[in-house]
């Protein structure tokens, strides 16, 4: 018992001589004071304020950059021109007409599937949609038709859709927002 008590105290005693030495720090690290700094200004808690002697900064106002409005009219490759492309959606296009939507719809898939960006695909599926009486669907597409839709006679066809579908679903908002859309084209 008494080993234990003596070589407890013996650590507590090392570790209070260890939390008692004196600061070690080597003369380098530490910055010389210059004897041309001002002495500061003293605040209540003592710390000496001791201001920098730099010239004061200017600030200029930027200048003014007018850049000149420009027309982008810019067509991008979206697929229509291929061949197989062009008989696919003529062949949509020619069951649409004929009625059988099961089969316009599986080559308005097709030509998407050849033409991811074209909107031609997107009205047939939406036209197919509404047919089925599914106007969220038809809407949804019709919707993402208008985004790759480069003519106005083509966002007319889209928007349309897009009316009859929120006219079936009794949507104001929408049926409001189509017909806006409608006149401005």
């Amino acid at each position: 018992m008494n080993f234990k008590k003596g070589l407890f105290l013996l650590g507590f005693v090392t570790l209070v001589g260890c939390q008692n030495t004196p600061d070690q720090r080597s003369p380098a690290t530490s910055k010389p004071i210059e004897k041309n700094q001002p002495n500061g200004v003293p605040t209540p808690d003592g710390v000496k304020i001791i201001p920098y002697d730099r010239p004061e900064i200017i600030t200029k106002p930027a200048p003014t950059i007018i850049v000149p409005k420009q027309e982008v009219k810019q067509k991008f490759e979206d697929g229509t021109t291929l061949p197989a492309y062009k008989n696919i959606i003529k062949q949509a296009n020619q069951a649409l007409k004929s009625g059988q939507w099961d089969n316009a719809e599986k080559y308005a898939l097709h030509a998407q599937r050849l033409a991811p960006q074209a909107s031609e695909p997107f009205l047939y599926l939406a036209l197919i949609a509404n047919h089925k009486n599914q106007f969220q669907n038809a809407e949804s597409l019709a919707k993402r038709g208008l985004s790759y839709a480069q003519t106005k006679a083509m966002k007319r066809e889209l928007w349309k859709v897009i009316l009859k579908s929120a006219q079936s679903q009794k949507n104001n908002n929408l049926i409001n927002e189509a017909q806006t859309q409608l006149k401005s084209l």
